[in-house]
């Protein structure tokens, strides 16, 4: 009994800071339940009390909350004659107003008189009741902080708020636009927003389905709020719309199911107990599809953690030993077949990247929170270094020269093919100190290297690249080290905050922009039939050296004029 009183007393705390923000704010159903607890409790005591230890002093102490209702004197009232039921005498109070409340007093007579202690049992004393205390002060930030309901308690929470933007049809008014709010609400509005409070973003995120400003929210909401609360507050938002406006209560439900769709590594079961309690809701509500919809997308969440988590590599269908695979090999295959299955190995990890990872790894890289997206960049390195690797593991000046002509011709069907990732890679190697100082270019060479050269160059902000990627049609796959630089400058380089407070939202639309360039680079897949003696002689790229070890060989070859 003392158990269940505690998580009276709970709720009781929080309508309280409740009351306290917004007076009279408290709904009849509220009201309702707390004098339904009341019954209830009373009746529980009057038959098990007898058997049971109570503590007296502490169910005093919790029954003395209900005196600090000042401004809801009929709760007081009820709650009083509930507990003592010796008092049959209800007070006319000109401030007991509310009907149900009114109904339930009404019913308290008719309840069946509790039953007569057992023989030889002390009778339960009753509580004397407490005079009216003044009413509390208000709570600092600390202790309104430290009162916070339970983020699973979404139902009190519900009835709790019925104010504030979130639940307005149109949060204009909380937003702050870089020009005059357009009057016509369209696609073209939303790049005049330039930030706003949370709660507005999130509601206008679920008014006109701007595809654009809604996947900004959903793939950078975790820079201004949790993934917990915004879905939290997608449900509140639901519930209040859910009888009185169609469209903005479906449209919380697709923000949801986007949400939950994009944060697969950082599904937590605060995440899963609100999809289940969303879902059942969908169904009370005799919305079958979209709660199907939504419990697909929650599975597919586990699908793709429990394949994404494990190392997976492009491997071929026939076993073919890589040791019967020399170095020639490269030379009897044709360029554009291996720049073709090069690409295929590419897009299979490209393609597994999602967008909240690369937010993720631009401020802390972590094979945790990012483990495609470091996997990528691993994977680039070692294209590098296994083409840096096979030119100078050649003995003669020949050899190192017939293989970086290939490579080379390699790289130019890699551009050809947008692969912009392992042409770059390439790239780096044919370029690398180590590398360059042991080989001799033709003059022929030389004007390939310096074709690849300018589109590579970093001058400008890589403008030839940019270029490069913008004319591109898919499939391609792009250069991340580009997204990444961007998203470092803009990241760390702007406020999160405009001067007012509000999220600056200009900041995020930026980093969807540049994160968006990867997900346009994903939609469409290559169709490159895998050979597998090819796939066997790339051998994922492992068989490479260190950077240590390639000066180490290169000095082998030519070594170093010492100075006297």
């Amino acid at each position: 009994l003392q158990h269940y009183f505690i998580q009276s007393n709970l709720r009781q705390n929080m309508i309280e800071n409740t009351y306290e923000r917004k007076r009279r704010s408290i709904s009849e159903k509220l009201s309702a339940i707390f004098i339904n607890f009341a019954k209830n409790y009373t009746r529980m005591m009057d038959r098990y009390a007898p058997s049971f230890e109570i503590d007296e002093e502490f169910l005093k102490h919790s029954l003395a909350e209900v005196h600090h209702y000042q401004d809801h004197h009929d709760i007081k009232e009820s709650l009083y004659h509930t507990y003592h039921p010796a008092s049959r005498e209800i007070p006319r109070d000109p401030m007991t107003r509310d009907p149900m409340s009114r109904e339930l007093l009404s019913t308290r007579d008719s309840a069946p008189p509790p039953p007569a202690p057992r023989a030889g049992s002390e009778p339960r004393s009753m509580l004397s009741p407490r005079p009216v205390t003044p009413p509390r002060p208000p709570r600092t930030v600390a202790e309104t902080t430290a009162t916070t309901p339970d983020p699973n308690e979404t139902d009190c929470c519900a009835e709790l708020e019925r104010s504030g933007v979130l639940f307005q049809v149109d949060p204009a008014s909380e937003l702050v636009y870089s020009n005059a709010p357009p009057k016509d609400k369209g696609d073209s509005m939303h790049s005049n927003i330039k930030g706003g409070s949370v709660d507005a973003l999130i509601a206008e995120a679920t008014i006109y389905r701007d595809t654009e400003f809604v996947q900004t929210v959903v793939f950078t909401h975790s820079t201004f709020i949790t993934t917990d609360e915004i879905l939290k507050k997608c449900i509140l938002r639901y519930r209040h719309f859910a009888r009185s406006n169609e469209k903005i209560a479906e449209n919380c439900v697709k923000l949801f199911s986007d949400i939950l769709g994009n944060t697969w590594m950082y599904l937590t079961k605060p995440m899963i107990d609100l999809a289940n309690e969303f879902i059942q809701l969908l169904f009370e509500d005799k919305l079958t599809d979209q709660a199907v919809t939504l419990q697909s997308t929650l599975f597919s969440q586990f699908q793709y953690c429990k394949e994404h988590k494990c190392e997976v590599t492009y491997s071929p269908a026939t076993s073919i030993s890589s040791d019967n695979l020399s170095w020639t090999f490269l030379l009897k295959v044709k360029p554009r077949d291996v720049a073709l299955q090069m690409t295929q190995i590419d897009f299979e990890k490209f393609s597994k990247i999602k967008l909240c990872e690369i937010l993720t790894y631009v401020k802390v890289p972590s094979e945790t929170t990012s483990p495609n997206m470091c996997a990528f960049v691993t994977h680039f390195n070692s294209v590098s270094f296994w083409a840096s690797s096979l030119i100078l593991r050649r003995d003669s000046k020949d050899d190192r020269q017939r293989v970086y002509r290939r490579l080379l011709s390699v790289m130019e069907h890699l551009i050809k093919l947008n692969n912009f990732s392992s042409a770059f890679a390439l790239f780096a190697a044919l370029v690398k100190t180590a590398v360059k100082r042991v080989v001799s270019l033709s003059s022929k060479q030389e004007k390939k290297l310096d074709a690849s050269q300018t589109l590579m160059d970093s001058s400008e902000s890589y403008k030839s690249l940019r270029s490069a990627l913008k004319s591109a049609t898919p499939p391609l796959i792009a250069y991340l080290g580009l997204c990444v630089a961007d998203l470092t400058f803009l990241i760390h380089g702007n406020p999160d905050t405009l001067e007012s407070g509000e999220v600056n939202f200009t900041k995020r639309h930026l980093t969807y922009t540049f994160m968006n360039v990867v997900r346009t680079s994903q939609a469409v897949p290559y169709n490159i039939a895998p050979r597998d003696d090819i796939i066997c002689f790339l051998n994922n790229f492992n068989d490479h050296m260190t950077e240590e070890e390639m000066w180490q060989r290169s000095e082998q070859i030519k070594p170093r004029k010492r100075r006297n």
